[in-house]
């Protein structure tokens, strides 16, 4: 069959890939995500003005569960297994956590283990995210006699899309999870001696600052062969969940049960920007 020389040359570009391709449908989902989320947010900052003081309470309880919906975004966004359970599982203690702490509603077990197990997989996860940016180690490639085998197919060379449910095993993965691991332990101990805040603070600024360094050096060292067009995707995802991020933050402080619904939304904004943005880095 004759192929065309524009076909030619998006076969060459594939031959060489660096960065992911987007899904066909990843315009519709980055749309349904912005609408979806300007919309939900305007509505949670107008509940004061659409109820009365007396429903105000009960509305805004209902959403300290329904806004950690907004996991949907990154979980399904994130790229590969790892990153996925982190976000499922930070959304999920987050529920049971004001499932009994706030709506005093009963579950099995001590309330103050779901208080733990949200407050570190929200951290577990920043940190995962932030080490997800730095410069991928290259692996072995499969031949394609190894990339029939299942083993091969679901757990070893490039993802072949966006938002992969994979496990990819690479070296970078592997330091991820152990850092992932220590941390958490170091957490769990500083947790039962009742000083984990500012622990909790250093370790997120760290991890920041990690991902801007390693972001800077594979926008803009001599190595990383991301083109210009990717360059500005990567910054336009990093704008918008690092205006997501401050928003989140600026609420988290805040003591009320609404200002804590839109942390929620925007918390989970920023993982699905982040996730984004990640696509348009080198692959390895």
């Amino acid at each position: 069959m004759k192929v065309s020389p524009k076909e030619q040359t998006a076969l060459n570009e594939d031959d060489d890939q660096t960065t992911l391709n987007e899904d066909d449908d990843q315009g519709e989902m980055d749309l349904v995500f912005f609408v979806s989320t300007i919309l939900y947010v305007l509505y949670l900052l107008s509940i004061e003005l659409i109820y009365d003081k007396e429903n105000q309470s009960a509305v805004n309880n209902f959403h300290l569960i329904v806004s950690n919906v907004w996991a949907f975004y990154p979980l399904m966004q994130a790229q590969g297994l790892w990153l996925k359970l982190l976000v499922a599982s930070s959304a999920y203690f987050s529920v049971v956590w004001h499932w009994t702490s706030d709506l005093k509603l009963p579950l099995p077990h001590d309330k103050k283990l779901y208080g733990r197990g949200d407050s570190i997989l929200s951290i577990l996860t920043i940190v995962s995210y932030c080490l997800s940016w730095i410069p991928k180690t290259k692996v072995d490639e499969p031949t394609k006699e190894e990339e029939k085998k299942a083993l091969y197919k679901y757990c070893r060379g490039k993802p072949n899309e966006t938002a992969e449910w994979r496990c990819r095993w690479t070296y970078n993965l592997c330091i991820n999870i152990v850092i992932c691991f220590l941390i958490g332990i170091l957490l769990y101990f500083t947790n039962e001696n009742g000083n984990s805040e500012e622990i909790q603070v250093g370790i997120c600024w760290m991890s920041i600052s990690i991902a801007v360094i390693s972001a800077s050096y594979q926008l803009y060292g001599d190595r990383i062969t991301i083109t210009e067009k990717n360059r500005k995707k990567f910054i336009f995802w990093v704008a918008f969940g690092s205006v997501f991020g401050i928003i989140a933050f600026v609420h988290k402080v805040k003591p009320t049960v609404n200002a804590h619904c839109i942390w929620h939304v925007m918390v989970f904004s920023c993982s699905y920007c982040f996730s984004r943005a990640s696509e348009y880095l080198e692959i390895y």
